[in-house]
């Protein structure tokens, strides 16, 4: 055999070989190998998204242990271990004594106690009588001020107190409460806090005042009381009367009277006019001229 033949034998063997070998890595090595990678880079993106997530759930944990942290430094609030009631009349006559409202009338009364395992709470009844902003003043600094308390109940009842010292009578309130005091067995739960800013806003008004009085208010100030006067000449926004003790006195539009103030004077019908506010029911009173012949007419309008 020649040269040439056994060259060309050889070089149809490697080549052969060449195809079958490439043959077998295109067709079967590099797509069982490319699937294996593809298998294994989805597997490192689920790692990485996994990871991903537990970042961002650490972040949120420790967004909120700084935030619990924050109000936990910054607590206005102290639970006690336990609570007594001498301890507790005692807190009550401070937040009375801090009020201003030395004239809150309080009765204290334990009426029981309920413990659920790490607190429990004292139930008191306070009953008594006041004002309503003194009754205002003790709410807000009993629920703002430093230890626990809470008003569980409450029941308020207002009446009128007339007195002949007094232009308008006062609304005095009979309230009765029930108050529970929380303790716990959490030693780190009675330590001290800061003193929290506790001022009750401004009272502009009474709610419990009565829109109409059941009484009339006193004539404190012996002011002319109209039921009680004759009219003896009118003129231009001016009248001459009489009170009941025999007094002259000049009126005019204006001046001030018991309950009210003149308002008119209408000189060619001999009539005063007074508008008044009989404890909150307001109403214009006419007193005509006595002029012998008959007596002194009153009007209400």
């Amino acid at each position: 055999m020649s040269f040439k033949i056994r060259n060309s034998i050889a070089l149809a063997v490697i080549v052969f070989i060449v195809s079958v070998i490439g043959s077998y890595v295109t067709f079967f090595y590099q797509p069982k190998k490319i699937d294996q990678n593809i298998k294994e880079t989805k597997k490192i993106e689920s790692q990485l998204q996994d990871n991903a997530e537990q970042l961002n759930s650490i972040n949120q944990n420790q967004l909120k242990l700084r935030e619990t942290l924050h109000r936990w430094n910054n607590r206005i609030k102290e639970i006690s271990a336990s609570d007594v009631s001498s301890q507790t009349y005692g807190y009550l006559s401070e937040i009375i004594d801090e009020s201003g409202a030395q004239q809150l009338k309080m009765n204290l009364s334990l009426s029981g106690t309920s413990n659920k395992g790490v607190y429990g709470y004292n139930t008191y009844k306070i009953s008594g009588e006041s004002e309503f902003p003194n009754i205002f003043r003790f709410m807000w600094l009993l629920e703002n001020g430093r230890k626990l308390y809470k008003i569980s109940k409450i029941s308020i009842q207002s009446a009128e107190v007339a007195n002949d010292s007094l232009e308008n009578p006062s609304i005095s309130l009979r309230y009765d409460m029930e108050v529970d005091a929380y303790f716990s067995t959490e030693s780190t739960l009675g330590m001290p806090v800061m003193r929290p800013d506790s001022t009750p806003q401004p009272i502009t008004s009474n709610p419990f005042y009565p829109t109409i009085l059941a009484q009339t208010p006193a004539n404190v100030r012996k002011l002319v009381n109209v039921d009680r006067i004759s009219v003896k000449a009118t003129a231009n926004g001016k009248a001459l009367i009489m009170a009941e003790d025999g007094r002259i006195i000049t009126l005019q539009v204006g001046d001030e009277v018991y309950l009210g103030k003149v308002s008119n004077v209408i000189p060619k019908e001999g009539v005063v006019e007074f508008t008044l506010n009989d404890g909150g029911i307001v109403m214009v009173k006419r007193k005509k001229i006595d002029f012998g012949t008959e007596k002194n007419k009153d009007t209400v309008q």
